[in-house]
């Protein structure tokens, strides 16, 4: 029979491809996560690595066998929740990636109100990006997501989270912060800072232009760069303006370095959403989750929270 130790060490192997830093972050000897990868092997009469010094990497054996250990651990590991959600006890991990720029300032509020309720759920929040999150939610190693534009690639779910609205920042220095409002066509004389082709973000400015009969093209980029607190920094250095989340604004104008300009008839505001796999069952920790988010009292410190309105 496989062994769920003994599969957590070969997904560990085949992640860092080393059989050192493995064991090492494991707590185990070299020694002990080869004999345990040898066991693997010799039970399941294949070879799972091909050895090239210090390295190892998968053989197609190998490739083969991790997203069914994936699976298998998966599987286990909601088993005893289960069971012991059965007895009243919310038990377990939970790791909620994170790929949209707001909820990086509303998720640890939430996490934290809802560890007060169940402290026995560990909850981690890796910050990556969407392609990535996806990928790992399907390969079941991420319980959740919290997204700003959906992938029809994958099998999943959505749910409301809330909803975020996008400001127009202009260095503090610039005569637009002196002013506070500007006209729509006021934006063609200026330098922008943009976020990536395939960002939520910049998908939400290209729509809201749109209605105020201007193009995303007619901005005069001179850069993008694909993280909205890297962004805020260049446009306090003066480099150009650009749009990013409301509580990211916020968040720096203490420092007096930015403002939020408004501009008359623009509107950028996109859901967030949460993503969990459709075809995977949800964990008992997940869904009390889902279901402490949504509650009503809780949707409405979220939303203030996405605004840079509290705390």
């Amino acid at each position: 029979m496989l062994d769920i130790h003994a599969l957590r060490i070969f997904l560990e192997a085949a992640r860092t491809e080393n059989f050192t830093e493995a064991g090492r972050n494991l707590n185990l000897t070299q020694p002990a996560v080869s004999a345990q990868i040898k066991t693997l092997e010799d039970y399941l009469q294949v070879k799972l690595f091909e050895r090239d010094g210090r390295t190892v990497r998968l053989t197609k054996s190998g490739e083969t066998l991790v997203p069914m250990a994936q699976q298998l651990i998966h599987m286990a590991i909601s088993a005893e929740e289960t069971i012991r959600a059965s007895e009243g006890k919310v038990v377990g991990n939970l790791v909620i990636g994170c790929s949209a720029a707001a909820a990086k300032y509303v998720l640890p509020h939430l996490v934290m109100r809802f560890q007060r309720l169940y402290p026995n759920v560990h909850v981690s929040i890796p910050v990556v990006s969407r392609q990535f999150l996806m990928e790992k939610i399907a390969q079941a190693e991420y319980d959740l997501g919290v997204v700003s534009v959906r992938e029809p690639d994958y099998d999943m779910s959505y749910s409301d989270f809330f909803l975020d609205r996008l400001v127009l920042i202009a260095p503090s220095s610039h005569p637009w912060a002196r002013q506070g409002t500007i006209k729509p066509h006021q934006m063609l004389e200026e330098y922008f800072i943009c976020r990536e082709p395939e960002s939520g973000c910049r998908a939400t400015v290209a729509e809201g232009l749109a209605k105020v009969g201007l193009s995303i093209d007619q901005l005069h980029h001179v850069m993008e760069i694909g993280n909205a607190e890297a962004l805020a920094m260049a446009v306090e250095h003066g480099i150009g303006m650009s749009f990013v989340s409301q509580p990211v604004a916020v968040s720096r104008l203490p420092l007096g370095r930015l403002a939020i300009i408004q501009v008359e008839g623009l509107e950028l505001i996109s859901p967030v959403e949460f993503v969990y796999s459709r075809s995977r069952p949800a964990s008992p920790a997940q869904i009390k989750f889902l279901e402490f988010a949504n509650h009503a009292q809780n949707r409405l410190l979220v939303q203030m929270l996405a605004e840079g309105r509290v705390i």
